[in-house]
Order: C-alpha cells, then sequence, then structure tokens
C-alpha cells in the first residue's frame, strides 16, 4: 500500500439486505479491445449501444434546490445522472470525478464478454499469491495460496469491492488501458483507467486519470444491465453480482422506497471521495438508472466520505422521477 490514507478514505458498508426480484435473479474480447483503442487514437469509438438518452424531462426547481442543499449541507460535490422511463435528471453530470472501485463493473463485465466468446470458462481458476494482495480485500486476502475461479473473483470484486479481486480481473483482461478501451465499446467516452487498486483510489485533483462521469458511466452501466452489450445470460450474471452487493447500505439502498430493489456498485477514495451507481427497480418492475459520485469540497485529502449525501440524492431523486 502506498497510501495509509486509502485505508480511512475507502469506506466498508455492512449488508443491505436487499433482494431484487427479476429484474436481478440470482480472444474476441483483445481484438475489441485493440481497435478501441486504435480507433479511439483517431477520434473514432466503436458504441455498443445507444448512449444515454438527453434529457427530456422540464426543469425541476425543486430537485435542484434540494441537490444544492445536499452539496452545501455535506460539503461535497455531487455529480447525478438518472433516467426512469423517459425522464432524465442531470446535475453536474459531465464533471470527471475518480471513479474509484465502480471501475470493477466493467472488469467483470469484460471477463463476462471473454467467457460469451469462449476465451475462458467462469470456472477456470487463478493462483492468488500472497504478493498480489493489497488492502481492502475481505475475501482474497483470507484465499492468499489457494486459487480462485474468475466467477469467485467477479463476485468477490462486486459483492465485497475486494481490492485484489478488482486487480486480478484486470491483470487477465490486459490492465488499465484495456478497461479503458473497454468503456469505449459500451458507449462511455469519458472513463479512463490508468493505475491499479489501490493507487487508483488517491483521487488528486487537477487530472483525469482514473476518473468518469456521471453521463458516461450511466451510459455504459445502462448498455451493460439494461442493454445489449452482453448477451443475456451474462447480462444476467453481471445484474444478480451487483444485485449482492454488501456495501450500499448507507448509500443508494439506505433510501429505497419499500419493495424497490438494487442492482449498484460502490467505490471510495481520497479526497472525500464517495460513489454509487447501477438500477434500482420499482415494485412494478420499471428501472431508474441512478450514477451518483461526490468529493468533499474541503480540499482534505482525509475528508472523511459522505455516504448520507448519496442516500439524501437517491431519495430526491426517486421522488422526482418516479412520484
Amino acid at each position: 500500500m502506498t497510501d495509509s490514507r486509502l485505508v480511512s478514505a475507502v469506506p466498508r458498508d455492512s449488508a443491505s439486505g436487499s433482494t431484487p426480484a427479476h429484474h436481478p435473479s440470482r480472444r474476441g474480447f483483445l481484438a475489441t479491445v485493440l481497435a478501441a483503442g486504435a480507433l479511439a487514437a483517431c477520434g473514432t469509438e466503436p458504441l455498443a449501444s445507444t448512449p444515454a438518452a438527453p434529457a427530456t424531462t422540464p426543469a425541476n426547481p425543486a430537485l435542484d434546490s434540494a441537490l444544492a442543499a445536499i452539496q452545501d449541507r455535506h460539503a461535497v460535490r455531487l455529480a447525478v445522472y438518472a433516467r426512469h422511463r423517459d425522464r432524465t435528471v442531470t446535475h453536474r453530470a459531465g464533471e470527471p470525478i475518480a471513479l474509484c472501485s465502480t471501475f470493477k463493473v466493467y472488469a467483470a463485465a469484460a471477463i463476462l464478454r471473454l467467457e460469451s466468446e469462449g476465451a475462458l470458462r467462469l470456472s477456470d481458476t487463478v493462483q492468488v499469491r500472497p504478493d498480489d494482495i493489497v488492502v481492502n480485500s475481505p475475501i482474497t486476502q483470507a484465499a492468499q495460496g489457494t486459487e480462485l475461479s474468475y466467477a469467485q473473483l467477479c463476485a468477490a470484486a462486486l459483492t465485497r469491492s475486494d481490492n485484489t479481486a478488482g486487480n486480478l480481473l484486470l491483470r487477465r483482461i490486459g490492465g488499465p488501458a484495456a478497461l479503458t478501451a473497454f468503456a469505449r465499446t459500451v458507449g462511455d467516452r469519458a472513463t479512463n483507467l490508468e493505475r491499479w487498486e489501490p493507487d487508483l483510489n488517491l483521487a488528486e485533483r487537477g487530472t483525469l486519470a482514473d476518473t468518469t462521469t456521471a453521463e458516461a458511466l450511466a451510459t455504459g452501466y445502462d448498455a451493460l444491465l439494461l442493454g445489449s452489450a452482453l448477451p443475456e445470460g451474462q447480462r444476467r450474471t453481471l445484474t444478480d453480482w451487483m444485485a449482492a452487493s454488501t456495501t450500499s447500505a448507507r448509500r443508494i439502498r439506505a433510501a429505497l422506497p419499500p419493495g424497490w430493489t438494487a442492482a449498484d456498485k460502490t467505490g471510495g477514495g481520497n479526497f472525500g471521495t464517495v460513489n454509487d451507481a447501477g438500477v434500482l427497480w420499482s415494485p412494478d418492475g420499471t428501472p431508474l438508472l441512478l450514477v451518483l459520485l461526490t468529493d468533499s469540497t474541503t480540499g482534505d485529502p482525509a475528508a472523511t466520505p459522505a455516504d448520507a449525501a448519496l442516500a439524501e440524492a437517491t431519495a430526491a431523486v426517486v421522488t422526482a422521477l418516479a412520484a
């Protein structure tokens, strides 16, 4: 670990006890990555699905005021992208913020794409070596010296935000640059991963390294969880892993109305960075795409992450869009 502040900057949440109804139940890739990288260098990016729909919702002064009040109350910058049916809400949705562990959805999705192309099996195993272990790795820490399957690594990365599992998935798909290229294939034009865990959580200001935007991440998650960027079986598997997350209890899931469920991924880092993103489902099964990214406005690298800001923003957005 290169910075002791990372330990306190990545919050750990308890299980939420929320289980979606279904909605969730329970070599070709490398060519795609290379093609994406080549096209990006020429200023052209392949899209696997249509980007998230443009805003069609009329101005909502009450919601704008509520989001501004949340920012002031918690001393955070809050970026929001949300869509429910044909109604869309954005707030600072194009501003780069550290993506932290939200990258793990793309890493697991890239593994699932490899599986769908026959390049690997989820039952294939990886040796977990003691020198692989990094901070905040509850599953792989206990498994060092043994082997874990790709299915187990994906589940560890998405349900417990295990950092070593995230690195082992990155290693298989070709590293941070390959993940960035994968993001382009699902329509995400902004996510830029340059480092590995835990350094990607340093969240330094004034750089685009290891950042995303709320709008870009929403586009990618939409393609993977609600669109056709993955075959149906793999899409369902990814959704199930995200639905089983235990790290969102004080964030999005703290504000879900009765009968609502979620499949989401959290992230956290220095400068009070705290994120949560995914899909919520109303009791009738209607999805609400939601990305919330925050960081502290105090300028303190060790600022305490404001989980409550995400819960309050979730409540405000759900009330505005799904009332």
